[in-house]
């Protein structure tokens, strides 16, 4: 079975305020701040910037020092209104092992995004979803926070799980959907000139 990540993305201006008017709505405890380190790898065949898909091994620093690992494929996005992409993760326990296997596949390690991240999840008409908070710390201060609104689809349910999160931002006062990845706003930011 094919899961689909959807999943919208906005710019926050103001962390600490959106929290509190989130905490007004849903009065649900955020979890505590981890640590992740995204590795992104390039296909030896094909740019995966051209289409639009990325090889992610992540690993994820969490509280009192434990590590989790994954590895994630994430297909081209199906839609303009929000980041709706097939997605398949792998937990893994030795990343060392998958680093080797992806070189040795000729796969190419082409950039680190490193941001921290605190999780908010809900249930909602049924359904499993995650408000994140996202620091990260490569882009100016002015504009490294981000919250991310998600959930887990099947093809069957893909519409009413677009509905879902457009609704819970709407209600959120969220109106200006960024569609760029991580890695490429911090891409961007990297390549501007000092001010």
């Amino acid at each position: 079975m094919s899961l689909f990540e959807v999943e919208i993305k906005f710019q926050l201006h103001c962390l600490a305020d959106f929290e509190r008017q989130l905490q007004q709505l849903t009065n649900v405890p955020f979890g505590e701040q981890v640590a992740e380190s995204d590795v992104f790898y390039q296909h030896p065949c094909r740019d995966f910037t051209q289409t639009d898909e990325c090889l992610r091994l992540r690993s994820r620093l969490l509280p009192y020092g434990t590590a989790e690992y994954s590895l994630t494929y994430k297909g081209p996005k199906l839609d303009s209104n929000t980041k709706t992409r097939r997605e398949v993760e792998i937990p893994i326990t030795v990343p060392e092992l998958v680093e080797n296997m992806l070189t040795a596949l000729g796969f190419q390690e082409f950039a680190c995004v490193r941001k921290t991240r605190r999780r908010l999840a809900l249930a909602m008409n049924n359904r499993a979803v995650e408000i994140v908070f996202d620091t990260l710390p490569a882009l100016p201060e002015s504009r490294r926070y981000f919250v991310e609104i998600e959930t887990l689809a099947g093809e069957q349910d893909l519409a009413e799980c677009r509905a879902l999160v457009l609704d819970i931002a709407q209600r959120l006062g969220l109106t200006e959907p960024i569609r760029d990845s991580y890695l490429k706003l911090v891409q961007n930011a990297e390549s501007l000139p000092p001010v």
